[in-house]
C-alpha cells in the first residue's frame, strides 16, 4: 500500500509541477477551469480541474503514507489525507491568484499616451512626420508623430501629445 501511495504522489506531483511551469513560464494553459458564469473573466489564476486533482492526489497520498507509517489506522490516515489534500488545493489556489494579481499590464494603445510628454527621436519637418519616444505603461514606445504647429521639431526636443489623427500622434513642442 505504501509503495502505491508513493507512486501516486510522485507521478501526480511531477505532472502538477510540469503543468504549473508550463502555465506560469510559458503561458501554455492545459487545464479546464470551473466557472458558472462565462460572461465574466474566469481566468483569475485558479487551479482548474486537472491541477486541483493532481494537487489533491499528490499531497493527500503523501500525508496518508506518512500517517500509515506512524499509525496503522487506515481510516484515520485517509481522513487526514483528504483534509491535507483539500488544504493543499486551497493554498496553491491562493498562491496562484496572488502571482497573477502581481502581473504588470504590458498591453497598450496609443491613446494611453495622450497628454504625456515624449521626446523626438526622428525630427519632424514642417510638412513631414517624425517619430517620438514616450513612456507608456512602464515601457518606452515609439510613435509616428506630426507637429500641430507645422513647424520643424528637432531630435531630442520634448513634445506634448495632444491628440491622434490617422495613426499619428499630434504633438506640440514643450516650452523650455
Amino acid at each position: 500500500m505504501i509503495e502505491i501511495l508513493t507512486w501516486i504522489s510522485l507521478i501526480s506531483g511531477g505532472l502538477l509541477i510540469l503543468l504549473l511551469l508550463l502555465s506560469l513560464l510559458g503561458g501554455l494553459e492545459l487545464d479546464i477551469d470551473i466557472g458558472g458564469d462565462t460572461s465574466v473573466d474566469t481566468d483569475a489564476g485558479g487551479l482548474g480541474i486537472v491541477k486541483s486533482l493532481l494537487t489533491f492526489l499528490s499531497i493527500g497520498s503523501w500525508v496518508v503514507k506518512l500517517v500509515l507509517a506512524t499509525d496503522k489506522n487506515p481510516a484515520l490516515a485517509f481522513g487526514i489525507g483528504v483534509v491535507a489534500g483539500l488544504t493543499g488545493v486551497f493554498l496553491l489556489g491562493l498562491l496562484l491568484k496572488w502571482l497573477i494579481s502581481n502581473q504588470e499590464n504590458v498591453n497598450w494603445k496609443p491613446e494611453d499616451a495622450l497628454f504625456e510628454t515624449g521626446e523626438v527621436y526622428l525630427k519632424m519637418n514642417k510638412d513631414n512626420s517624425g517619430i517620438i519616444k514616450v513612456l507608456i505603461n512602464g515601457g518606452m514606445r515609439e510613435l509616428k508623430a506630426k507637429s500641430l504647429s507645422k513647424k520643424e521639431i528637432k531630435t531630442g526636443d520634448k513634445v506634448l501629445i495632444e491628440s491622434f489623427d490617422n495613426g499619428f500622434a499630434m504633438v506640440s513642442p514643450v516650452k523650455k
